[in-house]
């Protein structure tokens, strides 16, 4: 009897060890396969830019483009709506017509300084050769003088010499001892010596009078070539001057430019393509600069942001597929892990949680996760701020 029941337990033995190692091998292809190979969860919300318009400059509301209502999508550079041009139009009028004046001042003096280098040359030129003929002038006059002087000894003498003849003659006739004739004839060269004297004084005094204006000339002219000389300085000023005026106009330019942007800012243009939200505009009304007009929400650029638990990321991947799935619609879409958060949720909070008490509990925090939607045709329409569900394949 027991030679029976042996091989009856043998076989049983048997059963239970094959059967316990086809169950601990169904669990090592469940926990390898099925457990760490995915991770998903239901925090997750689908992301996107949101591009508000605020006005650029004050004015009022003139007309509001009809597309423009919540909800509407509208194109990137469709004019929503036009302020009243008439507060800047007056300014941009001005600044152009100071530009023209400024443009022509600037015209003006670049000729004064092509004119000053000119003239300033020839003036000094024309004065260095005053100088010089004014001098030789003195220097004629001088050679004069001298001459005169010289004739007026000469005459001097001649007419000492007659007089004396003429007294002795005059003696002689006195005394009868000679003619008359003959004293006439030394008074008469008496007479013609005096009056060749009084000419050579006359020519003298004309001569002095002479080297007198001919110093005065060489003063006056002295002063024209130093006036002249002063010709590098009057051009500098002309090309400071061209300096200043440019300047001017490159200022009433740049005044221009800035006037011009903000007439232009009346018109206010849609940045980008995208859904209308938050519309807070109508004609008639007066707004300010940098206020809030609408909001604008494109929706080609959304992407899913999942906060997956911190426990959650230990074979998380940039690159790993996902789906995603769409509460709304009940949609499952494509999608690729593009990046890990660079910190938890909490400590993005708007007052981060205070560990350092006594009586703290540790909790498992999360972690945001960007999922780049992958390109193709969806049935759902998505927007920021639409719940989803996502799970990331961690196997590869």
């Amino acid at each position: 009897m027991a030679t029976q029941d042996a091989p009856h337990e043998t076989s049983l033995a048997r059963r239970f060890i094959i059967g316990g190692l086809v169950i601990v091998l169904i669990l090592v292809v469940t926990v390898w396969f099925i457990a760490p190979g995915s991770v998903s969860t239901n925090d997750a919300q689908v992301d996107g830019h949101i591009h508000p318009l605020n006005a650029r400059v004050s004015g009022t509301v003139t007309w509001v483009n009809p597309v423009v209502n919540d909800t509407h999508f509208v194109q990137s550079g469709t004019i929503l709506a036009r302020l009243d041009p008439n507060d800047y139009e007056p300014t941009v009028d001005r600044l152009e017509g100071d530009i023209q004046s400024t443009e022509a001042q600037l015209v003006a003096a670049k000729l004064n300084v092509q004119i000053s280098e000119m003239t300033t040359r020839s003036r000094l030129s024309a004065a260095r050769a005053a100088v010089a003929e004014a001098r030789a002038e003195m220097a004629t006059a001088g050679a004069q003088s001298l001459s005169a002087a010289a004739s007026l000894a000469q005459t001097t003498a001649v007419f000492h010499r007659a007089e004396d003849d003429r007294r002795r003659y005059f003696a002689l006739v006195e005394s009868h001892e000679i003619s008359r004739s003959e004293y006439d004839q030394r008074a008469t060269e008496a007479a013609t010596a005096e009056a060749q004297m009084r000419a050579a004084e006359a020519n003298l005094a004309a001569a002095r009078e002479h080297i007198a204006s001919a110093a005065q000339r060489i003063t006056e002219r002295e002063g024209d070539r130093l006036a002249a000389e002063t010709a590098p300085q009057q051009i500098a000023s002309a090309r400071a001057n061209v300096q200043r005026v440019d300047g001017d106009l490159r200022k009433t330019r740049a005044i221009l430019k800035d006037a011009s942007l903000n007439l232009s800012y009346t018109a206010i243009i849609a940045p980008v393509d995208g859904l209308i939200g938050r519309k807070q505009i109508e004609v008639g009304q007066r707004i300010a600069a940098g206020q809030l007009l609408l909001t604008l929400s494109p929706t080609n650029d959304i992407w899913v942001v999942a906060n997956f638990k911190e426990t959650q990321l230990k074979r998380m991947k940039i690159g790993q597929s996902a789906t995603i799935h769409v509460d709304s619609s009940g949609e499952d879409i494509g999608g690729t892990v593009e990046s890990l958060g660079g910190a938890t949720g909490a400590k993005y909070a708007l007052i981060p949680p205070e560990n350092a008490t006594g009586n703290y509990v540790k909790v498992v925090q999360r972690v945001p996760v960007r999922i780049r939607i992958s390109p193709g045709n969806r049935q759902t329409t998505l927007v920021p701020g639409m719940s989803v569900e996502v799970k990331v394949d961690t196997r590869h």
